[in-house]
């Protein structure tokens, strides 16, 4: 088996995903989008993932339209799991509209570890195979979507409505799984600036939550993606 996985920037890597990998004997090609790239054929691929990054999909950055146009050739004929930026860019090429989230006017980001909430169809899905509802996700993210039509939402939280979709075999999720504490360390240093623009982080309790939900943000990894190959 080998999955693409397609990279953003160097800091929001595979993670979990990576040792997940690893211990399955799973092959992993990494399309590392800010070096030259040359987008390969997905005919060879069993899987594609789409990680996170800081760009939003209403910015014009260089691989959105390779990466948009990976993504349509890839629905319905790979398992596809889009993670934060990875699920604004699934929905958008679905269709739906990618926004800056607001939430009773103001800007809504969400930052930090959250409970989240399956809908009826999410418990029955796939995806959440195993999944207890609520469950503990990290979320980095002030964006929002609309839901694509003939999508089916999966998940939703307080402010933000459209959590995780599927639409035939492929899934987005809003909120990640995959980041290692060294990740979340790194990630809180260089996205300081951000995470106190409209919003107040709690760094030291991020960092503590992050040492003791470690165990747990692994093995809920590891399970979503064996549901995700079981597609």
């Amino acid at each position: 088996m080998k999955i693409l996985i397609v990279q953003h920037v160097l800091h929001e890597s595979p993670g979990y995903i990576a040792e997940y990998a690893k211990e399955r004997g799973i092959a992993l090609d990494v399309l590392e989008l800010w070096k030259p790239y040359t987008i390969p054929n997905i005919k060879d691929y069993d899987a594609l993932i789409i990680l996170g990054g800081p760009m939003g999909v209403y910015d014009d950055y260089l691989s959105k339209e390779d990466e948009l146009r990976v993504i349509k050739e890839s629905i319905g004929r790979l398992p596809i799991l889009g993670i934060c930026l990875g699920s604004q860019l699934l929905a958008h090429a679905l269709g739906a509209k990618v926004y800056k989230n607001f939430k009773d006017g103001k800007r809504a980001k969400e930052i930090g570890y959250y409970d989240m909430e399956l809908t009826k169809e999410g418990s029955a899905s796939a995806l959440f195979k195993g999944f207890s509802s609520p469950f503990k996700v990290l979320q980095w993210h002030g964006d929002a979507f609309d839901l694509p039509e003939g999508a089916t939402l999966l998940a939703s939280s307080p402010l933000c409505e459209n959590q995780a979709f599927s639409y035939k075999n492929a899934f987005g999720t809003l909120f990640h799984m995959e980041f290692t504490p060294a990740m979340v360390k790194e990630l809180n240093e260089l996205d300081r600036k951000w995470t106190h623009e409209d919003f107040n982080l709690d760094e030291q309790k991020l960092l503590a939550e992050t040492q003791t939900l470690a165990p747990l943000m692994k093995k809920q990894c590891y399970r979503l993606l064996d549901n995700l190959l079981a597609q």
